[in-house]
């Protein structure tokens, strides 16, 4: 599934079920509640999509959760909430958990909610279609919410009720959750944070830094919601001033309400202070100077520096050849006249070993050297240092010193190092120069890392090498942490996001067409993006089917369209779609769009038929040749 784990998608459905209140038109006075469609239209998507994905779910995992759920809101049982939802989290305690961090203490009240807010009759309609795994109904409407319990749960909890309609439901904080909400991060004191490319800065540091709010302006401005970073920065110091006064209970019933939007928690490294959030590890940290005018010092020993002409290419080369830069024309805006230099420090062994005791895992082994990015620009005397980029920077580094026999070069990878954390940034291996190339978005601190991968039901399954490939490469994540159903089904919506993981591109929110894909999906990032690069289309003008699965020929016009991406060639002529159609018995199933991309899928070898004779496509496809797929374009850049 995508950056979302499926605990969080399991999770997200509890959490659902209790959104309703902070979108209800309650007030400290009010008498009684009033709820609408409209209202509830906000709710409805997160209700419907983890639903959907948790009614799909295997049934070994999908069926404690349900009884320990329906026995808990019926009340047959006598289990407190946080036990309740300590048994849930260890039912899930074997799955992907990555990029969802809520705990059990901080959704007691949502837990709590969710029983009492919901007409017995909804849940158990709702309860009943996720255990029988077919979805039909699970929109909420007025008549399904029992007014009563929300009028004393608003009693009860007025404070912080009326904190999320003063600032959150309204206002522009409310437009950019919406719309970026996959892009913010809120730190233990409610300061809001923006992740930009690589990097996450504080608000503050964004607004003082000319070429960052030039970034964060245009960002606003697709939104169309006439917003600027001014607006932003105001709203956002006003919520979090206003977030802590309260009480210690509702601050953690916030939380939670905002990890289940999908904004993450963050805590800022301690080389950033509160000037920027930090890109990473080492003196790096926000990406330079502050409005304060913080100093940044950098570590390490050079071993490549250069200035940038912004009209050129330019290429940094190690004097041993260990690493190489090469910079594109036009990397960044900037035509006031500064100094642009880029250099590639090497942090010392022990400063490495500490690293590496910090990130290392059974599966994950950082290797050789750890190395800081800068990119400085002087004006005046006055140094910033920037963290992301307009266009990508190729950086390649050589394996020697690296012994591949024990290590496999495919399942090398380069890993920006953030708070301690090893975060995926790409890298292919190239047998001829031994060397691992990536494009990075942003600068920080780097290493190349060793992830070896596997699942327990995939030992005899003829895909098992590319499933291992990619999952070395973060782009074929598991059903579970140790399981990976390779012959389950695979939806639009998900081979999307494997694609958008194989390409390692910034995230593009510009608008789409489509009505069934909302920013509260999972997947909305993954589609959004897709289209507006030209990757993929609806199946009708308005609609995406994201939840459909995907049928082989879908398949092959998106892998066509994401070689092209790549600057590949995939021209095909008349004559050779003939050829390479007339192979298959079943080649008249063939849509008539698809009829190019299909014989192109052949001719590339990016896809073959399920037999010599037959190419099968409008079948669905399993995650397994899904990731076959995906392993021979990942190959191919």
């Amino acid at each position: 599934m995508k950056r979302f784990s499926l605990s969080k998608i399991i999770l997200a459905f509890v959490l659902s079920l209790t959104l309703i209140f902070p979108y209800l038109n309650v007030t400290a006075l009010a008498d009684s509640v009033t709820i609408s469609d409209t209202q509830l239209d906000i709710v409805n998507p997160f209700i419907e999509q983890a639903a959907t994905t948790f009614a799909n779910l295997d049934s070994s995992i999908k069926d404690p959760i349900i009884e320990k759920v329906r026995n808990f809101v019926n009340g047959s049982t006598s289990n407190t909430t946080k036990q309740l939802l300590d048994e849930i989290a260890t039912t899930l305690s074997s799955m992907n958990t990555t990029n969802y961090n809520i705990t059990a203490d901080n959704i007691v009240s949502l837990a709590y909610a969710m029983k009492t807010f919901i007409t017995s009759d909804k849940r158990q309609s709702i309860l009943n279609q996720i255990e029988s795994g077919t979805i039909t109904n699970v929109t909420l409407k007025p008549e399904d919410i029992n007014k009563d319990a929300l009028s004393t749960f608003n009693d009860e909890h007025n404070n912080v009720i009326n904190f999320l309609i003063d600032n959150v439901q309204t206002g522009s904080l409310l437009n950019l959750i919406q719309e970026h909400h996959n892009n913010l991060r809120i730190d233990d004191n409610f300061k809001v944070y923006y992740a930009l490319g690589d990097t996450v800065y504080s608000l503050d540091y964004i607004n003082n830094n000319s070429t960052l709010k030039e970034i964060a302006n245009d960002l606003l401005k697709d939104m169309g919601k006439n917003l600027t970073l001014d607006d932003i920065v105001t709203a956002a110091d006003s919520f979090s001033s206003a977030a802590k006064g309260l009480s210690i209970d509702n601050q953690n019933l916030l939380r939670a309400v905002l990890n289940a939007y999908g904004i993450q928690n963050y805590t800022p490294s301690n080389s950033s202070g509160n000037n920027s959030g930090g890109g990473g590890g080492g003196a790096i940290g926000g990406g330079g100077s502050s409005s304060s005018g913080t100093e940044v010092t950098e570590v390490g020993t050079p071993v490549a520096s250069s200035n940038v002409d912004l009209t050129k290419e330019t290429t940094i080369t190690s004097s041993d050849n260990a690493i190489s830069l090469d910079i594109p024309a036009g990397v960044i805006s900037n035509n006031d006249g500064s100094t642009l230099k880029v250099s590639v420090n090497v942090l010392d062994d022990t400063q490495a070993k500490a690293i590496a005791d910090k990130v290392n895992t059974a599966s994950l082994t950082l290797l050789g050297k750890v190395y800081e990015f800068y990119f400085k620009v002087t004006k005046d005397g006055k140094d910033t240092y920037i963290t992301t980029f307009g266009k990508p920077i190729t950086v390649k580094l050589s394996l020697n010193g690296i012994d591949t026999t024990k290590y496999d070069p495919r399942k090398i990878s380069l890993f920006k190092i953030d708070n301690d954390t090893a975060i995926y940034k790409g890298g292919k291996y190239d047998k001829t120069t031994n060397t691992i190339t990536t494009k990075l978005y942003g600068f920080s601190t780097y290493a190349l890392m060793y992830y070896n991968k596997t699942f327990k039901d995939i030992s005899n399954h003829w895909a098992k090498d590319d499933i291992e490939y990619m999952a070395s490469k973060h782009i074929a994540d598991g059903i579970t942490s140790d399981t990976f159903n390779p012959d389950g089904n695979v939806t639009r919506a998900q081979f999307v996001a494997f694609l958008i993981r194989l390409l390692n591109i910034p995230y593009q929110t510009k608008a789409t067409p489509f009505t069934d894909v909302k920013s509260s999906d999972w997947y909305y990032n993954d589609v959004t993006t897709a289209y507006n690069i030209g990757l993929v289309k609806g199946v009708a003008t308005d609609k995406f089917a994201p939840n459909d699965n995907i049928t082989r020929e879908q398949m092959a016009a998106m892998a066509i369209n994401a070689l092209k991406y790549m600057g590949k060639d995939t021209a095909i002529s008349q004559d050779e779609v003939t050829k390479f159609l007339a192979q298959y018995k079943d080649a008249k199933d063939v849509s008539g769009w698809a009829k190019e991309v299909v014989a192109a899928s052949v001719k590339y070898n990016i896809m073959n038929g399920m037999t010599k004779v037959t190419y099968s496509p409008l079948s669905t496809s399993t995650r397994a040749q899904a990731i076959a797929v995906i392993s021979r374009l990942f190959d191919m850049q």
